[in-house]
């Protein structure tokens, strides 16, 4: 079973999630929240904690 995802400021940091600078998406324009995992790897945020890429409607360009 998969464990769901931080929905709080407050619950990502506790899960052990650290904040990072606030920048623009070069796709969409919105604005996003950067904050290093656990694992030490850099995941992007809209403001209500989603990660962006489930939401910018040009998540597809930036895949790797």
């Amino acid at each position: 079973m998969a464990t769901k995802f931080p929905e709080t400021p407050e619950d990502l940091e506790e899960a052990g999630y650290e904040p990072g600078n606030v920048s623009t998406c070069r796709g969409c324009g919105q604005k996003i929240q950067w904050w290093k995992t656990p694992k030490g790897k850099n995941i992007p945020l809209d403001v209500d904690c989603k990660p962006h890429w489930a939401t910018c409607p040009e998540a597809q360009s930036f895949r790797r």
